[in-house]
């Protein structure tokens, strides 16, 4: 058994390049937010109006069962949950900048790995524990360099879309 494997399954690739385009999306809603100084609710307002009516199309949610009567009280406190977290987010990107938005979205994940090493099952350890090792050395990657937009290696992607 190969530490790193040289075949990567579909879903491995997807992975990898969902994460880059998700911290290319924190870099670039942050250079956004911060150099147009845009509201913050307009602009997650603008992001998720497309991607809903494009989900409506795709999904047809008219066609299912309609939602119970017990489903629909849970349903809206999760939306007004959701579009707190989406505000929130926005505002600590906006203030703090890219690498503590960044580190606080995974500070659950760290957390999650640790106690899976800690108090999990002992079968799957060095995995786990090189899993951690990877994320506390993606941190101090990004607290080396990634903290300033102008180290990031997604700085220049910036200039190529705004040609």
């Amino acid at each position: 058994m190969t530490f790193f494997p040289c075949r990567h399954t579909p879903l491995q690739i997807i992975h990898i390049i969902g994460n880059v385009m998700r911290i290319w999306s924190i870099y670039s809603t942050y250079w956004y937010l911060s150099q147009q100084g845009a509201s913050v609710v307009l602009f997650i307002f603008s992001c998720l109006v497309p991607s809903s009516i494009l989900f409506l199309v795709s999904q047809k949610p008219w066609k299912g069962r309609p939602l119970t009567s017990q489903q629909v009280v849970p349903s809206m406190i999760n939306g007004g949950i959701t579009a707190l977290y989406f505000i929130f987010l926005a505002n600590g990107l906006r203030s703090c900048g890219p690498l503590i938005a960044i580190m606080g979205e995974y500070a659950g994940a760290v957390l999650g790995v640790l106690s899976g090493v800690l108090y999990g099952r002992r079968g799957h350890k060095w995995k786990k524990v090189g899993g951690l090792i990877a994320m506390l050395a993606s941190f101090y990657f990004l607290s080396q360099g990634w903290a300033m937009a102008t180290y990031s290696p997604f700085y220049i992607l910036q200039y190529v879309i705004t040609l």
